[in-house]
């Protein structure tokens, strides 16, 4: 069964934790910022189930979607370097 330790960085917010009859706890919602992008990790349930046809998992899906989407657009794009066979 899924169940803590679970290795990722300590989450700037935990937005659902899962439990199991068998008395684990996972934290199966989490967010980030890094630099300006937003990350969003869900884990609703097992493959072997349904679940990503219910209404309510759509939902979430959605709105992390749209909370994630940039909202401070760069005026130019980022440099990048050119990298070659001598770096």
């Amino acid at each position: 069964m899924y169940g803590e330790f679970f290795d990722i960085p300590k989450p700037d917010d935990i937005v659902f934790i899962g439990w199991f009859s068998s008395g684990e706890v996972f934290r199966s919602g989490c967010t980030w910022t890094r630099g300006r992008g937003k990350i969003f990790y869900f884990q609703p349930g097992h493959e072997e189930y349904p679940i990503y046809h219910d209404a309510n998992i759509q939902k979430v899906i959605k709105n992390a979607v749209r909370w994630a989407k940039p909202v401070n657009r760069l005026e130019a794009p980022y440099e990048c370097v050119k990298v070659t066979d001598d770096h």
